[in-house]
């Protein structure tokens, strides 16, 4: 083969290559662009034929950018199979692929934890039981050594793994196969829940008037009334009563993912709040009566 030969062979199969790559660009782009217009639409529609809050609009908004970076990535990853199938198709190299898919299939049957990788990550894409943005917990957060046990809000879910992102700022990468149970704190609302200990039962009932009123407040105060709903109630529950005095949990209905500032908030002014009504709230700030020793 001489070089004229050589060039004739570059030119036309090169000239090809370049209209193939061409279409398969053109046709990703009208596929990203279709993925961003039918996927919005689709899911507010089906919305918008369930039942008065059963599906908020954050929640539909939610599942959009979800199923859209999901749908983005596979077509990226589609492109570049399509790119190197045209390749593999414009130089004659199909052989090359063959063995591909063989090496690809022994490994996935080979490593059956894969498999179901995928498979649950198809699953938790149809049921929803969070969404990107969620704050959730998986498996068991709290232990060393548990498996696949993490929480934190929901920055991708893939068909292999879940990412999520702690308090801390570290980001966990959580196999599908391992999300065998799965807790989401913002589904449609979340709940701002305080703990407090009263050491004094005989204060038990002005801790629960305290508590109360301070929870009132809050939510007439103009800084914090857009992180309560129009029919917002506190619940006071008594949760326990032992030796240690008896156990009070507040909890505030809110708004998707404004728990945590609502919780701290509340603990600053209960704190306060208590103070001023002289009810102690632990060994630390109750006085413990003090015994004469009678038998010097």
């Amino acid at each position: 083969m001489d070089f004229n030969e050589v060039v004739r062979w570059v030119v036309a199969h090169g000239l090809e290559l370049l209209i193939g790559v061409a279409v398969v660009l053109l046709l990703y782009r009208v596929a990203v662009r279709t993925v961003h217009r039918l996927v919005p639409s689709l899911l507010h529609a089906q919305a918008a034929h369930l039942p008065d809050g059963s599906s908020p609009d954050a929640e539909v908004d939610k599942r959009i950018v979800t199923i859209e970076d999901l749908i983005t990535r596979l077509l990226r990853l589609s492109l570049v199979a399509l790119l190197g199938a045209l390749v593999l198709a414009v130089f004659d190299l199909w052989s090359i692929l063959a063995g591909i898919v063989v090496i690809v299939a022994v490994i996935l049957f080979a490593t059956s934890d894969v498999v179901l990788d995928y498979v649950m990550g198809f699953l938790i894409l149809v049921e929803g039981p969070f969404f990107k943005g969620d704050w959730i917990t998986v498996g068991s957060a709290t232990g060393t050594g548990s498996t696949g046990g993490a929480e934190g809000t929901v920055e991708e879910i893939g068909l292999r793994r879940t990412v999520l992102r702690d308090a801390m700022g570290s980001m966990h990468a959580v196999s599908n196969g391992l999300i065998r149970q799965s807790s989401n704190v913002t589904r449609v609302f979340s709940v701002a829940t305080v703990e407090l200990q009263v050491p004094r039962p005989a204060e038990l009932d002005r801790a629960i008037e305290t508590a109360a009123r301070v929870t009132r407040e809050m939510r007439q105060d103009p800084a914090w009334a857009d992180r309560f709903p129009a029919d917002a109630q506190t619940d006071i529950w008594v949760i326990a009563v032992g030796v240690d005095g008896a156990s009070l949990r507040i909890q505030q209905r809110v708004p998707t993912g404004a728990h945590g500032p609502v919780a701290s908030e509340l603990r600053r002014r209960l704190s306060n709040a208590l103070v001023a009504a002289s009810i102690g709230t632990g060994r630390w700030d109750t006085p413990l009566p003090i015994v004469r020793d009678t038998a010097r």
